[in-house]
């Protein structure tokens, strides 16, 4: 094996850009319980980045303009996959079938886990996954962190006006 590299990386933290910052910040808080770790707003006050945290897990998003959108398009979404953990498989399925996300019937794997598929509003396929129990270090019950020093974490309802 070789010697661990002085560089070697303390985190990794997605990014995706979007076509509506507001819209995916409230999908991400809905149904996978992210809160606003820092933000950025134009001059006119409009959202352009967030970075955004959930128990261990972090995602930054940034507002595309009109031209990065149509530069990528239909590609928007569709290079990623985000492996998502949540707390409760069945009620985070639930709650995207009653807000009519497209996503996938929940399915055992060949490897013992249950999983499906969801869209977010971008076209990014989440995996939705819920391992075999004792399956490994995945399986730990002691990964959510505590958030108590966070109180500027709550995201503002996108209706309601500044991100904070």
């Amino acid at each position: 094996m070789p010697a661990a590299s002085p560089n070697r990386l303390k985190k990794l933290v997605p990014s995706l850009g979007v076509a509506d910052l507001r819209r995916s910040i409230a999908f991400y808080r809905d149904f996978f319980g992210f809160t606003l770790v820092d933000a950025y707003e134009d001059e006119a006050g409009a959202p352009v980045w967030c970075w955004l945290r959930s128990g261990l897990a972090e995602l930054m998003l940034q507002q595309l303009s009109t031209d990065q959108q149509i530069a990528l398009e239909p590609a928007l979404g569709q290079s990623w996959v985000l492996y998502l953990r949540p707390a409760n498989l069945e009620e985070t399925h639930g709650a995207l079938r009653a807000a009519d996300v497209e996503v996938t019937d929940i399915a055992e794997t060949s490897y013992g886990a249950r999983e499906c598929f969801a869209t977010d509003p971008d076209g990014y396929e989440l995996w939705l996954s819920e391992p075999e129990s004792g399956s490994g270090p995945d399986d730990e019950d002691d990964d959510e962190e505590d958030d108590e020093d966070d109180e500027d974490d709550d995201i503002a309802d996108p209706a309601s006006g500044p991100l904070h």
